[in-house]
């Protein structure tokens, strides 16, 4: 069941050609502020930012109820800027507003400990946080894929291979664990942290069909393979998670109009 408090419907109120409860209209500038229920979890959310996802894994990992609240970050409303850093994920609470991914989701399992995702031993919670910045510095090379200035096809190809060596490093990284998750058995707060990233890198061959063989993730990463099999049917990924299709037709749409909610509509069903 998608855990969803109700909120001010006449602003979160998911138009009815979206998908689903996270797809509400993003608020954009001239539109009103929110009035948010301090004793509850809101989140200033953008539907397909992989930071914003992040803390989203981790709320519906927790089971935590929480009122999701869609944000234009191509037409930010005053409001939002005057009262953040300008970017998300926010999360509202207790009359508190906490900024960044690695923030709010640390904040989530300190103050909700029943389901702890970090590990209660502080070395490995320290090495499982080396594992994060490392693939979030991967990502780095391969952020002009999705936005920014356009690339050549060499350019791409190019980029790709750069980071095959750093999934390698990864895929090692789980081969030394033994495990299907970084987590063990269940994924832990590492692996919430990483997957949004490679939601988006396994979307490459959808978005970009004539590259297709060389920006495969290649299939000696076996480690890697299943890892990636086993986030995408967890509760939470098969809740908020886009498919490597739709994902990539959302790139190209918002690419091309850039319409956050123009792309989503159009891409229900896929």
């Amino acid at each position: 069941m998608i855990r969803m408090t109700s909120g001010p419907l006449a602003l979160h109120k998911p138009l009815v050609r979206f998908m689903s409860m996270w797809e509400t209209e993003h608020l954009a500038n001239g539109s009103d502020k929110p009035v948010v229920d301090k004793e509850k979890i809101s989140l200033y959310n953008m539907r397909f930012c992989p930071y914003a996802e992040r803390t989203v894994l981790v709320l519906l990992a927790k089971n935590l109820d929480f009122v999701n609240i869609n944000i234009d970050l191509k037409k930010k409303p005053d409001w939002f800027v005057n009262s953040t850093l300008g970017k998300v994920p926010v999360l509202l609470h207790k009359g508190n507003l906490i900024p960044e991914s690695l923030i709010t989701c640390d904040y989530l399992d300190e103050v909700y400990p029943e389901t702890k995702l970090h590990p209660s031993d502080p070395l490995q919670k320290a090495l499982d946080r080396v594992v994060v910045e490392k693939v979030g510095a991967m990502m780095g090379s391969l952020r002009h894929f999705i936005i920014g200035s356009p690339l050549t096809d060499d350019e791409k190809v190019e980029r790709f291979a750069n980071v095959i060596g750093k999934m390698k490093e990864f895929d090692d990284e789980i081969a030394s664990r033994n495990t299907l998750f970084l987590g063990g058995d269940l994924p832990c707060m590492a692996d919430y942290m990483i997957w949004p990233f490679f939601e988006r890198i396994v979307c490459l061959p959808n978005l970009y069909p004539n590259l297709k063989d060389e920006l495969t993730i290649p299939s000696e990463l076996s480690n890697l393979g299943k890892w990636i099999e086993a986030m995408r049917n967890t509760d939470a990924v098969k809740r908020y998670g886009f498919s490597p299709e739709r994902m990539a037709k959302i790139i190209q749409i918002h690419s091309s109009t850039g319409g956050y909610d123009n792309a989503l509509a159009q891409t229900v069903g896929v």
